[in-house]
């Protein structure tokens, strides 16, 4: 009897053991490939260090890309394709109550999201910049703030004011942080002469001091 207590005793530590390690899996960013300068400052440092493949990204830390430079990142299930001349934090990587809620701050530059969610629960993901917000029904997009391709599904795309339009897979949108933002077929031409920087400064280039946060958000919420 108190041999068959002891192996269910076993199982139940085995089974929670194992839990554990799933839900650590899904919340960890690591680099899975990582081309050119890449650096990353961990949070609480005034010092950059050199990316490399394999390497686990902190909560709070800082990713920067150089030009010509870029890196591939798992968060979880989800797939992050990091562009040249980005700066990207990861704020928050975490699972409760079967969700799993991702979010990013990317004050200049530009990323491809692959979102996916993993047997069993739902995926909150955001992504915020300087000027525009999207709400987002499916899977792929790319970004850079102000203009938006969508790969998979449809994206509603809302300026800073409240408009919103619909962007549709294989179609773009754009907007300027205010108005009512251009998307769909009409949109396709009209990205030919479209600025697809963000900056620090606003200038289209890297520069100093604070972004101005908090004005755009890019919403995935998978069900």
């Amino acid at each position: 009897m108190m041999k068959r207590i002891g192996i269910g005793i076993a199982i139940i530590i085995a089974l929670f053991a194992l839990a554990v390690v799933h839900v650590g899996a899904q919340n960890r960013a690591v680099f899975r490939a990582v081309t050119g300068k890449v650096e990353i400052q961990n949070p609480g440092e005034q010092t950059w260090g050199p990316a490399s493949a394999g390497m686990e990204v902190p909560i709070r830390a800082t990713i920067s890309t150089g030009f010509g430079g870029g890196a591939v990142l798992e968060l979880g299930a989800t797939t992050l394709t990091v562009r040249q001349l980005t700066r990207l934090r990861i704020d928050e990587l975490s699972t409760q109550n079967n969700v799993t809620r991702t979010n990013l701050v990317m004050p200049v530059g530009r990323i491809r999201a692959d979102v996916k969610s993993t047997a069993g629960t739902s995926t909150d993901f955001k992504l915020r910049s300087p000027v525009s917000t999207a709400a987002v029904r499916g899977t792929g997009f790319e970004t850079d703030g102000s203009l938006l391709s969508v790969f998979e599904s449809i994206v509603t795309f809302l300026s800073e004011s409240g408009i919103s339009t619909n962007v549709h897979t294989g179609e773009t949108g754009v907007s300027d942080g205010g108005g009512s933002p251009s998307g769909g077929a009409n949109q396709r031409e009209a990205n030919t002469g479209v600025d697809t920087n963000t900056s620090l400064t606003g200038s289209g280039g890297i520069g100093g001091g604070e972004p101005g946060l908090g004005i755009g958000t890019i919403t995935v919420n998978w069900n």
